[in-house]
């Protein structure tokens, strides 16, 4: 029974191969663009029941532990992700901004049943005004919700 027990709890041939706790990994410039594709691949490779918010440490920086095996390296710049939207972002502050608008997005959709959006906007954009009562403070960007479980981004999308 107990050796069933370990076979289950071992890592799969694959995992086994990603993870090397114990390999001394490369201090290099890597681009934003690279750690964000070094998280898709850790998203699709991943087993059932991680979750991607494994990656993002309490001040919402990346864990280069975890994704070290994907990019060869430890990148030499910090990077940070939303634990909201999992957008990736090359400094602290924003993915705070973007967790905390999240999170009054969705408290003014479960109350007034309808979208913070302003007026005739067709891009979707966040009307902040709205969101006064939820927000402590307005962001200085503007955020547009997106139709993927209204989520919120900075990019702007294209005219629907």
């Amino acid at each position: 029974m107990l050796k069933r027990f370990k076979r289950w709890l071992a890592p799969s041939s694959k995992q086994a191969e990603i993870e090397q706790p114990h390999q001394k990994w490369p201090l290099k410039e890597i681009s934003i663009e690279e750690v964000k594709g070094a998280v898709a691949r850790f998203a699709k490779e991943k087993a059932d029941g991680i979750y991607l918010s494994v990656l993002i440490k309490e001040n919402l920086a990346l864990d280069y532990d975890l994704l070290a095996p994907y990019l060869k390296a430890i990148p030499k710049d910090p990077y940070y992700m939303s634990r909201e939207t999992y957008e990736i972002f090359d400094e602290a502050t924003t993915p705070h901004m973007i967790d905390q608008i999240q999170k009054a997005v969705d408290r003014y959709i479960d109350i007034e049943e309808k979208f913070p959006i302003e007026e005739g906007n067709a891009n979707l954009k966040i009307c902040y005004y709205k969101l006064r009562p939820y927000l402590k403070e307005s962001p200085s960007f503007d955020t547009y919700l997106t139709t993927e479980e209204n989520l919120i981004t900075r990019k702007r999308p294209r005219q629907i």
